[in-house]
């Protein structure tokens, strides 16, 4: 048995980053960079205006002020993307809007509140520095400057700032295909009743929610009975179509590991079985080529946090991210937990932002059946393997659920 950061360690390391695909910005949500991103030109590419007011030159306004005004002729109206070629002159003054090239010899903005007008002419009773309310050439970017590095997320305000640079497109990292086969004769469809120890099939929903929270759209769902034909079928055909395989239910270190043989009878090497986690141990991994399978128990909160701790690091990692864990903070714990030593324990719970730190609620049900406690958790406590007991006001770690800020 493993602990759970040698598990982790092992699948980031068998994990590796799909090929890359140049996509128009307006579909690159959700990918990541495969190159980096260098700005093509300066940024901003002239000297402009940062508000609506009067361009100016400073030695004309240095002895400014509301007991001595200074008296300018307003020669030009400068709207945004207006390029006239204007040169102000001593005593000479232009109306700029926000983002408009400044005339020559400017080299500040009067923002209208210190300006009386009248007709051609302007009355300036505030004294400003050099600079100021200007955005100079190259002020943010130098032409060749690195932007946005490889394995950046795309977000909107990176597609924004693509757009802003002149990328209509980017080589990004291919997302995976992921594949679930969800086993077990007890398992009924949602709409079915649960009769004579059945379970509805709450597993093939879940991982179908959290593909698409996470931005996977190519998944494929099969639900099979514990018939080693049909589950050799099913497994086999999703390797065959699939960058990614999970495997819930069938996997256990005892004479019920149905999954086992399947794995192995279809060349998939075995990395490891047992993970000394709490809830449940027996956690399959292995791979076949650069594809990667889990077995997971079916035990639906255990399939929650082992998608969210163990798999999702691995499907970002395969779309080149940089960022694959989910966000960490420290909190203080409003209840006591004990457990046994020598296993690493997730606990669900809920985060919240209390006076001037993070403050974690643990819910009182644990076990790996109840999904009330996994539907109204924000985060994971997470429980280290070598303590026994976390006292109230302890500082933990805790991991945000991709629906925290939700």
């Amino acid at each position: 048995m493993i602990s759970f950061q040698q598990a982790l360690d092992i699948v980031i390391s068998k994990t590796q980053k799909l090929r890359s695909e140049v996509t128009n910005i307006k579909q690159a949500l959700g990918y990541a960079l495969a190159k980096p991103v260098v700005a093509l030109e300066d940024h901003p590419l002239y000297d402009l205006s940062a508000i609506d007011g009067y361009a100016v030159r400073h030695s004309d306004i240095i002895n400014a002020g509301e007991t001595n005004p200074v008296e300018l002729k307003v020669i030009a109206k400068i709207p945004a993307g207006d390029h006239q070629k204007i040169q102000l002159k001593e005593g000479t003054a232009a109306l700029v809007m926000t983002g408009a090239i400044l005339p020559g010899g400017s080299d500040v903005v009067v923002p209208l509140q210190y300006v009386h007008s009248r007709e051609d002419q302007i009355k300036i009773s505030k004294h400003l520095e050099p600079g100021e309310h200007v955005r100079y050439k190259g002020s943010e970017l130098r032409k060749d400057d690195g932007v946005l590095e490889t394995g950046k997320n795309i977000t909107p305000g990176t597609v924004a700032m693509l757009a802003g640079l002149g990328y209509p497109s980017v080589h990004v990292h291919k997302k995976p295909r992921v594949a679930v086969v969800t086993t077990g004769d007890e398992l009924v469809d949602i709409s079915q009743p649960k009769t004579g120890g059945k379970v509805r099939d709450s597993n093939a929903f879940f991982l179908a929610a959290a593909l698409q929270k996470a931005g996977i759209e190519s998944y494929l769902i099969e639900r099979v009975p514990d018939e080693a034909k049909l589950l050799l079928y099913a497994v086999s055909k999703s390797i065959e179509s699939a960058d990614i395989i999970i495997v819930t239910g069938g996997v256990s270190i005892a004479e019920y590991n149905v999954m086992g043989p399947i794995f192995s009878q279809l060349g998939v090497e075995q990395h490891f079985l047992e993970v000394a986690i709490t809830p449940d141990k027996p956690v399959f991994f292995g791979t076949l080529g650069s594809k990667l399978v889990f077995g997971l128990p079916g035990n639906p909160v255990v399939v929650g946090l082992l998608f969210y701790e163990l798999i999702l690091p691995a499907i970002l990692t395969m779309m080149g991210r940089r960022a694959v864990y989910l966000q960490r903070v420290t909190a203080e714990l409003e209840s006591t937990l004990i457990k046994q030593p020598g296993r690493l324990e997730f606990i669900r719970g809920y985060l919240s932002w209390v006076g001037d730190s993070w403050s974690v609620v643990p819910f009182m049900k644990q076990e790996s059946h109840m999904m009330s406690t996994f539907a109204n958790a924000n985060c994971i406590i997470v429980f280290p393997a070598s303590k026994e007991k976390l006292e109230k006001g302890d500082k933990v770690d805790v991991h945000l659920l991709p629906w925290f800020y939700d």
